[in-house]
């Protein structure tokens, strides 16, 4: 009995964190892609979604600045949405908004980000969503 009640605790614990990733569900025709985001030394790429607004598909989400940074402005997000055997169909730097996130009392700062996808390229299986420090080398 206690194995049971410890494994459904487990298992609400897991769709509970999921929950915390994807806070809305994706429009059907989307639904099939898998979001990841990755954070920087600098930010955690906290929340993720799709939606559809006026027509136009967008993944949306936050950022949190880490307790221990300062400045934010030099921190950009790489959108990258990916194809079925993992290659790159697209790629964008995209900032989320405000740039420099507040320092905020007792708890972490936040900024948002809202990134247009249409025309979504065919065949895209996941989107990435990438904190990233600095400018990229050419």
């Amino acid at each position: 009995m206690k194995a049971l009640k410890r494994a459904l605790l487990a298992a609400s614990a897991v769709f509970g964190l999921a929950g915390c990733a994807t806070p809305f569900r994706a429009p059907p025709d989307v639904a099939h892609i898998k979001l990841e985001r990755i954070d920087s030394p600098v930010v955690r790429v906290e929340k993720i979604w799709l939606e559809r607004k006026k027509g136009s598909l967008v993944v949306k989400g936050y950022v949190l600045k880490r307790l221990e940074a300062e400045d934010t402005t030099q921190t950009h997000l790489d959108v990258t949405l990916y194809g079925e055997a993992d290659q790159v169909l697209r790629s964008t730097v995209e900032h989320f908004e405000p740039r420099q996130i507040p320092r905020r009392y007792r708890r972490p700062g936040d900024a948002a980000y809202r990134v247009v996808l249409d025309p979504l390229p065919t065949g895209t299986t996941r989107i990435e969503v990438r904190a990233h420090e600095g400018t990229h080398s050419s």
